[in-house]
């Protein structure tokens, strides 16, 4: 059966959807909106420089083909299922989660989900603060066209199967799948079927998309939905696979946070990072076409670190942070006390809008309009957006 989250307090924003919900989970309290520190890259001498400005741990995994689960299942080495699932020894014990996309649709491949029940067994153990449903990605980009990978009744037909045999025997709470990658007439749909089977525990998947002023406005649109359905103080935001930047450009030394904005748009659990996949170029037709592989990012132009006082990203020239494994746990870290620092500004002044209005990113026309989306959460007319908002 489930585990239920106490949610013991809820403090909201006036304008945003910023909130601060106290909750347990296991051991550990959640008295903010907490970020975790990234598994993939993690090197046991960093962790054990910054574990204890960490609640949680999360390795996020996108599955391109079912033949990858087939390889699972085959396998009797150890070791590359304690690779798959991530798992380090000397991070034994930590609350950690692991979440799935599949990258295809599961039904192509098994006639009920109950014949993959093996891939949720062996997943349970691996992942010890929560549970997640995988998400499915609905769309994909193939040869420069969009395909459709999984319609949404398969969509939440999978998530109830995969609940219900994550449910057996169970006692950690389950967080289903919310794919930012829906339109606004399906999310409403998503959210209204969840709230049905009361499951109040979401994990927002963007899949390598930004906290722009778009999905500010699917993510207002979400909550306004659980807010008017009574249900807002049960439900729990998880985001992650958030694109570190909303715009950036190799030749300038910063770049537009869009992690740093997880927390006002709404989230009480910030997750990892994910960059959009670069998918080759097509060039031509038939099997005369050929694809031509785009140029390689300089290393240095990833290596930027978050500024807290102005919400940009910034070139490091320091050569020591240039690796992926360098500069994203001292980036998390930086997140963790900004997200700190907004909660106590917000427990303090009750409002968390004049703090970003202190922070000069959001005066950068590569922000768009997303401070006011992120501040438009009343009905207001004065503080309401409109359509064009968000083009």
């Amino acid at each position: 059966m489930v585990s239920d989250i106490n949610i013991n307090e809820t403090i909201e924003d006036k304008k945003s959807w910023f909130n601060i919900k106290r909750f347990k989970i296991g051991d550990k309290n959640f008295e903010k909106p907490e970020k975790c520190l990234d598994i993939k890259t993690l090197e046991q001498a960093t962790y054990h420089n910054l574990k204890s400005g960490f609640k949680f741990y999360e390795a996020t995994k996108a599955v391109r083909k079912f033949k990858d689960l087939i390889k699972l299942y085959n396998t009797d080495d150890d070791q590359v299922v304690d690779k798959f699932f991530y798992k380090r020894n000397w991070l034994s014990g930590v609350p950690n989660v692991i979440s799935f996309t599949f990258e295809f649709n599961p039904y192509l491949h098994v006639k009920t989900i109950e014949n993959m029940s093996w891939f949720f067994n062996q997943y349970y153990p691996y992942s010890r603060l929560i549970l997640t449903v995988p998400n499915i990605r609905i769309k994909k980009y193939i040869r420069k066209q969009i395909v459709q990978v999984i319609d949404f009744d398969s969509y939440v037909k999978f998530v109830d199967s995969a609940f219900n045999i994550l449910d057996k025997k169970n006692n950690k709470p389950i967080f289903v799948p919310v794919s930012m990658r829906m339109g606004m007439k399906k999310l409403t749909e998503l959210i209204e079927h969840y709230l049905k089977e009361e499951r109040y525990y979401y994990w927002f998947d963007f899949e390598g998309k930004s906290i722009n002023a778009r999905n500010v406005g699917k993510l207002r649109h979400v909550f306004d939905v659980i807010k008017n359905s009574g249900n807002f103080d049960n439900v729990i935001s998880y985001f992650t696979n958030v694109k570190r930047e909303i715009l950036a450009n190799a030749s300038e030394r910063t770049s537009v946070a869009s992690d740093a904005l997880c927390a006002v748009a709404g989230a009480n659990l910030i997750g990892v990072n994910r960059e959009p996949r670069r998918y080759p170029l097509y060039m031509g037709n038939g099997k005369e076409g050929s694809f031509r592989v785009s140029t390689p990012v300089d290393p240095s132009h990833k290596a930027r670190i978050f500024d807290r006082e102005t919400y940009y990203y910034v070139k490091t020239n320091n050569a020591d942070l240039f690796k992926k494994n360098k500069y994203v746990p001292v980036n998390a870290a930086r997140l963790n006390t900004e997200f700190a620092i907004q909660s106590e500004y917000f427990l303090e002044n009750q409002n968390i809008e004049n703090l970003l209005n202190t922070k000069i990113m959001f005066k950068d026309e590569k922000a768009g309009n997303v401070l006011k989306a992120l501040t438009s959460k009343s009905a207001d007319p004065e503080n309401s957006i409109s359509i064009t908002d968000f083009i």
